[in-house]
């Protein structure tokens, strides 16, 4: 059969159990189930018949999908209760992303000087290329995080809404198809774990990063479907099981904050994390000695990033305000509209395919780094936030 959709969180999920959203749609039956509703609500019995399951199966698949809120009864039929997109509404998503996102570059290029400026006061311009430093506050800080909730605050979007499990999240999915490729060339993607006074992101393009978090993310997950035993004992392992990889990110954080400042470090196993982060790129060998690779920005930077997304949220409103009608209406017959999730939850996602595409037009323009393409069709950038 294979999985059909393809899920996506903006917020948080919390622990692995009956109220995460991405463990309760990981079987294949059950994201067949999330695909087929989202052609048309349908009842247990018209289900059963669409998955060729009896009805007692499908009642449990339909039992979790209600518990997570990912759907929603209504006259006795169930109705998809997040923005899923089909593939016909991920091209006019696309479409719009490259019409308005190109339109915003050519903004925010007007302010090059500007941003250069604020961008080149960030401590770690001494030692790493200015277009890194401008990908990761303009393209993320900016644009991503602090223009998400300028938006919210507008009333163009929803950022997070509260979910089952005391969770603060949006869900947000696209069913499977050639063009999801494309999603590599928008940079748009932050992944983030804070430890401690570390904040370890990777933004860009695509899923499967080398890089931290992704790569522990990727770990809990291969442990959870590969342990032998009950889901009980593998959902209990992996949640112990991050309490010691948040005590591998403190490490490699005071690690490279300590190549930075010249100072020694403490850390358990120094040889073995200097070889992982040389693998991951955030350091490099030259003359004998470790550099860092990656931007990292330190408490004294704060004051400057406000100034940088206070000039881009400006330019960015500004730009949105007498286009968000005209996206809305364009928009009035995708999925999301039809299965009447509200439109600010949709123009979140809207808003991730304009700034994505906004920001591959910088790059392209040399004013933001572009990131190489890995093997598996992944474009990212990973930096250190630390706060104090």
């Amino acid at each position: 059969m294979g999985k059909k959709v393809r899920y996506f969180i903006c917020g948080s999920v919390g622990k692995w159990d009956e109220y995460n959203p991405i463990k309760v749609t990981r079987e294949e039956i059950v994201s067949e189930t999330v695909y087929i509703l989202n052609r048309e609500p349908l009842t247990i019995s018209q289900i059963s018949d669409a998955i060729k399951k009896d009805e007692a199966t499908v009642k449990k698949i339909i039992d979790s999908l209600l518990k997570a809120n990912i759907i929603r009864e209504d006259d006795g039929k169930y109705w998809i209760n997040f923005t899923l997109y089909s593939k016909e509404d991920n091209k006019i998503l696309l479409d719009i992303g490259k019409e308005y996102g190109k339109q915003l570059a050519h903004k925010l290029m007007e302010n090059k000087t500007e941003l250069s400026n604020l961008t080149d006061r960030i401590r770690c311009a001494d030692f790493i290329e200015r277009n890194k430093i401008n990908f990761a506050l303009i393209g993320c800080f900016a644009l991503d995080w602090y223009c998400l909730e300028e938006l919210e605050k507008y009333n163009f979007l929803v950022l997070y809404k509260k979910q089952p499990g005391n969770r603060d999240y949006i869900l947000k999915g696209i069913e499977l198809s050639d063009t999801n490729v494309i999603k590599s060339l928008l940079y748009c993607g932050s992944n983030n774990q804070t430890v401690g006074e570390y904040t370890f992101t990777s933004f860009g393009g695509g899923a499967v990063r080398s890089s931290f978090p992704n790569i522990l993310w990727q770990v809990s997950t291969s442990a959870f479907d590969n342990i032998k035993g009950s889901s009980d004992l593998r959902e209990t392992f992996v949640n112990v099981l991050s309490l010691y990889t948040e005590d591998l990110l403190k490490d490699c954080g005071r690690l490279i904050e300590s190549l930075i400042v010249g100072k020694e470090t403490e850390a358990t196993n120094r040889d073995a994390l200097l070889n992982l982060l040389e693998k991951l790129e955030y350091i490099i060998k030259e003359d004998g000695h470790h550099k860092v690779n990656i931007p990292v920005f330190f408490p004294e930077d704060k004051e400057i990033i406000n100034k940088i997304n206070s000039r881009v949220a400006k330019i960015v409103i500004d730009f949105i305000d007498p286009n968000y009608s005209k996206i809305r209406d364009v928009l009035s017959g995708i999925r999301p509209t039809l299965n009447k999730i509200p439109f600010g939850e949709t123009f979140s996602e809207v808003w991730h395919k304009i700034f994505g595409y906004c920001n591959r037009f910088l790059a392209e323009e040399g004013f933001m780094y572009d990131p190489p393409e890995t093997p598996y069709n992944a474009r990212y950038l990973p930096w250190i936030t630390i706060e104090r």
